[in-house]
């Protein structure tokens, strides 16, 4: 820039940085002052011309004094100039800061580099702050509106001639049979039909006669076992129980698989003699393992098939411990009965798609099962038929589980898939069914079960990640919730939901699966909401969706979707 433009121009304190298309020009605000008057006052000044030397007027050109518009590029003026007597140089010493031997920078140097030049170059004009102001970009959604065109579809290819079996003229060809077997003609069986005896619906031991016999004896032993009313856990202290606890361990004696596929339901028997856990395979297979049974060939587990679709619940009688009560996915409930080693049809559904989901005791011989298509069955074991005595329809969609009340067996829940758990009065179901109260949970219910004592809560699961207690102490529509517990209840597709399940003999404990790592099994404080224990140790690897108590024992038996149980003990 020339010696006239620099001592021409007075600067304002503030300047604007303004981005261009090509190159970046630093526009300078001037005071009351446009480009053509400061010639003026440039031409006027006699001094000036006096001042600058002949010799160097002669080889310039008197474009300076004819521009109008004065512009100053920041990439044009060379910073490292070192005249005395230019006003616009840098600080002493200026040069001498930035002056290294000749190298490659990097890219963040050279950055760096830039940004401590050009800083120092605006603090010698004097300007202290910059403003970026950023160009509008141009509207270009007004006006006529541009049509969207819809591809046309592309139309598919036709099969080829291999593909529709033919030869090449196009004639039919006989279809050669498959060389593998697929995997539907293996899974979807049809449902057993009739009495299944133990000896010939078992799968394995199949060539061990006299260690399946020895195993029947026992069942038959055991199931003549007259349960107790009322055992010690019911007198022990919350305190007392979780120190007794602490010392229960899984080792890998208590880790059998007991189904070929994923579990769906889990029981402990009641006998003090002898540990047997019953398994629900996702594929119809009851697996019996008698725990302490270390030296038998598949130490202890023997498995059979009432069922042909998942078995989603497994109960043995309250009573009578020698009856195992399944509810299976084929549309059957099913009893095995010890004493005669055979699986008797119970209940059968009329509709061959739709499913029993869950079962319950009304009495010692009435069960109420629930449905997928959302009616509950009264069932009358005593009956030769496989019908039920009564059908009502509850609930839109499918009812996930049931609960009767331990001491008024006239009233029940139903946990549904509609977000719903409803609390019903047999007595009030014959004409139009309606229930006493209806607790909404957001999204679809996988379980909601009365205290096994009194009843005077209820648990619930949902997949809206809350377990939920509810103060049911009175049976009315006055029902509160007494707290909800923040819980991942999302499994996903591969593993079995969770459903929290109360200890068999107390109601101030409850167990629910984890998807928590380390992989763990928790138990819950009913009066705190708070984990009070967790069962987990190096041996758990799997997330137990399924979890059983043992009734008088401090036993808890857990199953993953491998078809593995884990004994802690």
């Amino acid at each position: 820039m020339s010696r006239i433009t620099r001592r021409s121009i007075r600067l304002s304190e503030n300047a604007e940085y303004m981005p261009s298309k090509n190159y970046k020009v630093l526009k300078i605000e001037v005071n009351k002052i446009n480009a053509e008057d400061v010639l003026k006052e440039v031409d006027n000044e006699p001094n000036i011309n006096k001042e600058m030397d002949e010799k160097t007027m002669k080889g310039k050109d008197d474009k300076e004094t004819e521009n109008k518009e004065i512009e100053v590029v920041n990439n044009t003026r060379d910073i490292g100039s070192t005249s005395e007597d230019d006003p616009m140089e840098g600080p002493v010493g200026y040069n001498q800061q930035f002056k290294e031997e000749p190298r490659f920078l990097s890219l963040e140097e050279q950055r760096s580099r830039n940004v401590q030049e050009n800083a120092a170059f605006l603090c010698s004009l004097g300007i202290e702050k910059v403003v970026i102001q950023p160009t509008k970009k141009a509207n270009l959604g007004r006006g006529l509106k541009r049509k969207s065109i819809k591809p046309e579809p592309i139309e598919r290819r036709p099969q080829s001639l291999r593909l529709q079996n033919k030869d090449p003229e196009g004639v039919d060809v006989d279809k050669p049979a498959p060389s593998y077997v697929p995997f539907s003609t293996i899974e979807d069986k049809e449902r057993p039909q009739g009495s299944i005896a133990f000896d010939k619906g078992i799968i394995n031991h199949e060539d061990d006669k006299k260690g399946i016999n020895s195993f029947h004896k026992t069942l038959q032993h055991i199931g003549k076992q007259a349960p107790s009313k009322k055992t010690k856990q019911e007198s022990l202290s919350t305190s007392k129980y979780l120190s007794d606890i602490k010392s229960m361990k899984l080792t890998e004696a208590g880790i059998a698989k007991v189904t070929k596929s994923r579990a769906f339901s889990v029981a402990v028997h009641p006998s003090e003699d002898v540990l047997l856990a019953a398994c629900g395979g996702k594929w119809g297979g009851i697996g019996l393992w008698q725990v302490d049974a270390v030296n038998s060939p598949e130490h202890g587990v023997y498995l059979y098939e009432p069922h042909s679709r998942p078995v989603n619940c497994l109960k043995f009688a309250p009573k009578d411990a020698g009856k195992l009560y399944s509810a299976s996915y084929d549309g059957s409930v099913r009893l095995g009965t010890f004493e005669k080693g055979v699986f008797d049809d119970v209940y059968v559904i009329p509709n061959e798609e739709e499913r029993c989901t869950f079962l319950d005791f009304l009495s010692d011989q009435e069960l109420i099962v629930s449905q997928s298509d959302g009616k509950v069955a009264i069932v009358d074991t005593r009956t030769p038929s496989t019908n039920a005595e009564q059908v009502y329809q509850l609930h839109g969609r499918r009812i996930k589980s049931v609960s009767v009340h331990p001491l008024q067996k006239q009233y029940f829940l139903t946990a549904s898939q509609d977000s719903n758990v409803c609390l019903w009065d047999m007595r009030k179901l014959d004409k139009k069914p309606t229930n006493i109260v209806t607790l909404s949970h957001g999204k679809s219910v996988d379980s909601a079960y009365f205290s096994p004592i009194t009843g005077k809560y209820f648990l619930t699961t949902s997949i809206d990640d809350h377990l939920r207690v509810f103060n049911s102490e009175t049976l009315d529509q006055n029902i509160r919730t007494k707290f909800k517990i923040k819980h991942n209840n999302h499994t996903g597709r591969w593993l079995t939901n969770f459903r929290a399940t109360w200890h068999p003999a107390r109601e101030d404990v409850f167990i629910v699966g984890s998807m928590a790592r380390p992989r763990q099994i928790e138990l819950f404080s009913s009066e705190t909401s708070h984990i009070v224990h967790t069962f987990n140790g190096e041996l758990l690897a799997s997330v137990c969706s399924c979890n059983s108590f043992h009734p008088t024992k401090n036993i808890l038996i857990g199953a993953n979707s491998s078809g593995r149980l884990h004994v802690f003990k």
